[in-house]
């Protein structure tokens, strides 16, 4: 079982994350995924206060990307302060999960339109977002040579499908249609991504049939679960394993 949270903001939803804990069958989990955003604007001191709140329920591996108010400027600081997770910035990691050879590609993502904010304050963000992008295909495709399931984690979302229920004008600010073509085109067989807090539509099928969760915090109300040989595997996906 993959479990996988974003957007506690801590100290914001720092209650509803120890409640999602409380309620959630860890027995079951191999793995758990942080999808950013897991601490407020830049408050990256309140990394502990998250972790703090797993003791005693889970001690397996925690693996991690950044979201938008994990600051760039506190990036590296996060990444050596808070070692207990495996951070994957534009990179993959492989593993075994539920006797699957599964490679797991982590980025805090693209938008299709920077934000009024990040088109002020970045003027190259959208060579940068040019750039990422090229960078997470060239390691889809290669992962998707040397593992039997492919994952992607993206902060920002992945589809504009799960968007339904925040503002229909801002979708292009929020995530990016470039994302799921790449999903489609390499075959990933999992992806899941936060920020979405009004989101309405929690789970979709692209039509390659990759399975899309918003695991974002404020939305689900819980930790969102994921059966891998249930849910990706005999939905047919796998049909060559």
């Amino acid at each position: 079982m993959i479990a996988a949270v974003a957007d506690v903001h801590s100290p914001k939803y720092i209650d509803l994350f120890r409640q999602a804990i409380r309620s959630t069958p860890w027995d079951s989990v191999e793995v758990l995924l942080f999808i950013g955003d897991m601490v407020n604007r830049g408050k990256i001191d309140e990394y502990k206060r998250v972790l703090d709140a797993l003791e005693g329920y889970y001690e397996g591996d925690i693996i991690g990307i950044l979201g938008n108010e994990e600051y760039e400027q506190y990036e590296n600081e996060i990444v050596s302060r808070f070692d207990r997770i495996v951070w994957l910035r534009d990179e993959g990691i492989e593993l075994t999960l539920d006797d699957y050879k599964v490679g797991i590609v982590g980025t805090r993502g693209i938008l299709d339109r920077p934000t009024f904010w990040q088109r002020k304050n970045i003027p190259d963000i959208v060579s940068r977002y040019h750039s990422r992008l090229r960078r997470i295909e060239d390691v889809l495709r290669n992962f998707r040579k040397r593992v039997q399931v492919l994952i992607l984690l993206s902060h920002y979302s992945v589809t504009f499908r799960t968007l339904e229920g925040e503002r229909r004008s801002i979708w292009r600010e929020m995530g990016s249609t470039r994302m799921e073509s790449l999903i489609v085109r390499y075959g990933v067989d999992l992806a899941i991504h936060g920020h979405a807090h009004r989101s309405r539509v929690l789970r979709t099928r692209l039509s390659s049939g990759a399975l899309v969760v918003n695991a974002s915090l404020p939305a689900v109300k819980s930790i969102s679960l994921v059966d891998l040989r249930k849910e990706v595997v005999r939905r047919g996906i796998l049909g060559f394993i």
